[in-house]
């Protein structure tokens, strides 16, 4: 019985190294058809290069953060809030197609756009003038992170706001931490 599982692994390697063969051939073989075709080998331009433009979001203000766990507030965050506007480039930027990702330290996430009914942890919420989910040139909207663990406050935090097709957003910097979660731990606990 030892001796098939060799078999099973040389095996796997032939069918890999004809895998291997068949691709390459099949590419040299289309790159030969388009040179007899044109008289010339193609280019780096003959091939379309999708590249994002540039951000059609930037940040107002400044980032705050609170704690939705008791006894955590001001020493880790897991509610995150900021402003975007959009810059005026282009036409509306659909935020339902966007793609929102944290990074803090070790924690690395990338959120789901909540329903409106429903925000929990590992999600997004975006609260748009006038609802919807698109912000039209020159608006600002306000964005809410519900990460799915607390990270400490002082970590460095970078969020990326992508639009389908465009650079992300990029938001780094401190997170101020949110008044009420300032006053909590400022003030002493009454028991």
């Amino acid at each position: 019985m030892g001796g098939s599982e060799a078999y099973t692994h040389l095996e796997l390697a032939a069918i890999f190294a004809a895998f291997v063969a068949v691709t390459t051939l099949f590419s040299l073989v289309s790159l030969g058809a388009s040179a007899m075709d044109t008289g010339q080998l193609p280019g780096a331009s003959a091939y379309p290069v999708l590249t994002a433009g540039e951000p059609h979001l930037a940040l107002v203000g400044e980032v705050t953060g609170s704690s939705s766990v008791p006894g955590l507030p001001g020493t880790y965050i897991d509610t995150i809030a900021f402003r975007i506007t959009h810059t005026g480039e282009g036409g509306t930027v659909d935020l339902s197609r966007a793609t929102v990702t944290v990074m803090a330290g070790t924690y690395l996430e990338i959120l789901t756009l909540s329903g409106n009914s429903f925000q929990g942890p590992g999600t997004w919420s975006a609260a748009l003038p006038g609802g919807g989910t698109l912000l039209p040139a020159g608006e600002e909207c306000t964005i809410r992170l519900y990460l799915d663990r607390p990270v400490p406050a002082d970590e460095a935090l970078t969020v990326l706001v992508r639009p389908e097709g465009n650079a992300p957003c990029s938001i780094t910097g401190p997170v101020r931490i949110s008044a009420a979660d300032a006053n909590a731990l400022s003030s002493p606990d009454k028991d």
